[in-house]
């Protein structure tokens, strides 16, 4: 690995730019770390920059809110976009470049046509049950990114669990020479994921949202422990969580990590993915939690 130190992290807007600092970067015998955002950035972000620092030479973060995963008009709107805030952030963290792409420059004529994959059932259910078109519109702009920044490693959070295993599955489809690597969920201390929409809770909304990891945690605590069966273990923890003032759950349920397709019954030689979603007020939030053999 080559250490150049921490230089100046410079802002691009077009692929011609950024396909120039790559080829720069190239040419110096550095590796590519890339980090794809929405922005409204936060610690959960920049944990992924900090572990692209420490595995490569330089890091490219990219900030864009992408209309093709937007089901509901509204939410694109309303998602928040605090682009000073963000790239303060940014130019104190080990960010080489962020690309700052218009809507134009990542769809040329304003023509959206929505490219579609067989992503194996990754798709199918949790998010994509109540997301239909989501994960094609993920991993149509992933793959847009990934040709505009050629990355040796695309980073992505644990939060966004179906996501990071339907953009590792369209990656091996599409044969890209980039490695997949997902990186755990930074929590606040009280144990809620940080999410960019957390900024969109009311102060009793934010203090329900806690219900969500607890539930999960409690749940992979009771998995851990001996002879309990996992439909009425869920069964109990939605009649719980949905019991809970403000809180409208749309999801809890746990499936493999591997194939996202549900559990019944735990061997303990498979990983266990234990995931929920839920509407508090007017916003949407996720959050899944792994139990592995090994605890």
């Amino acid at each position: 690995m080559v250490h150049h130190g921490k230089a100046a992290m410079v802002c691009l807007t077009q692929k011609t730019a950024l396909a120039e600092f790559v080829e720069r970067q190239r040419k110096g015998g550095a590796t590519l770390g890339f980090v794809p955002t929405m922005g409204a950035l936060h610690q959960g972000h920049l944990s992924l920059v900090d572990r692209s620092a420490l595995e490569c030479d330089c890091t490219v973060v990219s900030i864009f809110v992408n209309p093709t995963q937007f089901n509901q008009a509204e939410d694109l709107v309303l998602y928040p976009r605090p682009l000073k805030a963000d790239m303060a952030l940014l130019n104190v963290s080990s960010c080489g470049a962020l690309f700052l792409p218009s809507v134009s420059e990542i769809y040329p004529g304003g023509a959206i046509v929505q490219q579609q994959w067989d992503f194996a059932g990754l798709d199918k259910g949790l998010e994509g049950q109540f997301r239909p078109g989501h994960f094609d519109g993920v991993a149509q702009v992933v793959k847009i990114l990934l040709e505009c920044v050629q990355p040796d490693v695309l980073y992505l959070g644990q939060k966004d669990y179906q996501q990071y295993a339907v953009v590792r599955k369209m990656v091996e489809l599409e044969q890209l020479p980039v490695d997949v690597r997902v990186c755990p969920t930074i929590r606040e201390h009280d144990g809620l994921a940080m999410s960019s929409r957390n900024v969109r809770l009311s102060v009793q909304e934010r203090a329900q949202a806690t219900e969500l990891s607890r539930t999960l945690f409690a749940l992979r605590d009771q998995l851990q422990g001996a002879g309990s069966c996992l439909p009425d273990m869920l069964a109990q923890a939605r009649t719980w969580l949905a019991a809970r003032p403000g809180i409208t759950v749309e999801y809890l349920e746990a499936v493999d990590a591997e194939t996202l397709s549900p559990v019944q019954h735990w061997n303990r030689t498979t990983t266990v993915l234990l995931c929920v979603a839920a509407w508090l007020g007017g916003v949407r939030l996720i959050d899944n939690v792994l139990v592995s053999h090994a605890g």
